[in-house]
């Protein structure tokens, strides 16, 4: 007895927790697939999504096949990679032209020994002796000026020659560098330096640019460049410059247009669509060649009473081409839907333009059967379903090499019904059988009772 009633109240209470629709969710859209053999495809978020959705974190987002039923799926991050240089020019001795200290020394024959005066102060450089006497070199120290701080290592060095004279010429580089003039560390050896016109034909070749291995981390001040021709002349140089890259790769940002909603010439008011959990912002000035100090607010909902402040800035902007100026906020998880600014001690005619933005994000699903697809959002009911990355992959495939999905026609879904909280939540399941099911539950543990009094008698006589 006990087992077939076991079997029909867990069989109600599956029935009773109803499966999501499409129905559960306000807005939807068709999915067009571009490779519809692929197992996975990938659709780049619209603004709709960001700000249509009811959770900032995109909780309420789903993906349904053409049975109304849902499909496993995946939020991940955009990246993008973000190519940071700086370029410095460098000061040029000519070791050539400096005072050689010889030696009758015969332990210092491998040398090369060199004076000069940098900074106004008299430094000795000695190097090792690489060229062949019957070859042709010449040998630069190069110096980045001391007041240009290095944040990134160093990944390229650019020559300018003098052709004037020679305008046909190849040579072979020897690239050293060292932080402090006495300790040199070689970088790059055999490297091919020329520059080769052919007149008649109108052709020419330079390689003038040496680029440094990335595995090297050099942030050095001081470089010295041996260059070696057998069969003619080198050029003098004119100018070297050397290049710091960072390339990194970054979460893509996404940008939510704010809307100015009150003013004045010392305060302005400003709210987005939804509370998004801003990274980064951009203001940008109405008039050129100003600058405007303020401080910046911020609420997290419509109905929070309290204005917090995030910081206080300077804004400029010089010239009408100027990009917005960005402002990185180290907030985690920071939900902001209403921005104000308050001048310092300043003020201004127009208001200026404030740009949220957001992680961009994509969602990954399984594409291979039942399409064509819906993607539906914006839901009160809805609690996070997206797997890992990895869950739904499994390691067979990277999000990046998926075939990209896009977002066609809007689909009409619940509507803005699916936004509002209601009290009572209608029943997906009749509720007479409810209560049918709960009486048999009550008399089962009823009867289960008084057959356990029973027990207990027979027990105790």
């Amino acid at each position: 007895m006990k087992k077939p009633l076991l079997y029909l109240l867990l069989l109600i209470s599956g029935l009773s927790h109803a499966t999501e629709t499409t129905l559960d969710y306000a807005y939807g859209a068709t999915i067009k697939l571009t490779d519809e053999a692929s197992m996975y495809n990938r659709i780049d978020l619209t603004n709709d999504v960001y700000t249509q959705t009811v959770s900032s974190y995109l909780d309420d987002v789903r993906v349904f096949n053409q049975k109304g039923q849902p499909v496993p799926y995946s939020l991940v991050n955009i990246y993008q990679q973000n190519n940071e240089s700086q370029t410095f020019p460098a000061t040029i001795y000519s070791l050539d032209n400096s005072r050689k200290i010889n030696s009758d020394d015969s332990s210092n024959q491998d040398l090369e020994r060199y004076n000069i005066n940098i900074n106004s102060k008299d430094i000795q450089i000695n190097l090792d002796k690489t060229t062949d006497k019957d070859s042709n070199s010449a040998t630069y120290l190069l110096q980045i000026p001391d007041n240009i701080k290095l944040e990134k290592s160093i990944t390229s060095l650019s020559i300018d020659f003098d052709t004037t004279i020679t305008q046909n010429w190849q040579a072979t580089a020897r690239l050293m560098c060292s932080y402090d003039l006495k300790n040199w560390r070689s970088v790059m050896d055999n490297i091919p330096i020329m520059s080769l016109t052919d007149n008649n034909n109108n052709q020419s070749l330079k390689l003038n640019t040496i680029d440094i291995p990335p595995q090297y981390n050099f942030k050095a001040h001081y470089w010295i460049i041996v260059l070696t021709a057998k069969q003619n002349a080198i050029p003098n140089f004119k100018t070297v410059e050397f290049t710091s890259k960072n390339n990194r790769t970054e979460v893509a940002l996404f940008p939510i247009d704010s809307v100015l909603t009150s003013s004045n010439h010392q305060e302005a008011t400003y709210i987005l669509p939804s509370p998004q959990p801003v990274k980064e912002l951009s203001i940008q000035l109405a008039s050129t060649r100003s600058v405007l100090p303020l401080s910046m607010y911020y609420k997290t909902s419509d109905d929070d009473k309290i204005w917090h402040k995030l910081s206080d800035y300077i804004i400029r902007r010089v010239n009408s081409d100027d990009q917005p100026q960005r402002i990185k906020l180290d907030y985690a998880n920071l939900n902001v839907q209403q921005l104000q600014i308050r001048a310092i001690n300043a003020s201004f005619d127009e208001a200026p333009k404030i740009t949220a933005y957001r992680d961009r994000m994509s969602i990954i699903f399984n594409s291979s059967n039942n399409g064509p697809f819906i993607l539906a959002w914006g839901s009160i009911k809805a609690t996070s379903a997206s797997l890992t990355e990895q869950a739904l992959l499994s390691n067979v495939q990277s999000a990046i090499d998926l075939p990209q999905a896009y977002l066609g026609d809007r689909v009409e879904l619940a509507g803005e019904s699916a936004l509002i909280q209601t009290t009572t939540e209608p029943s997906h399941f009749p509720k007479w059988i409810i209560w049918i099911c709960l009486i048999a539950g009550a008399a089962f543990l009823i009867i289960l009772a008084l057959k356990l009094i029973k027990e207990i008698k027979k027990i105790n006589n």
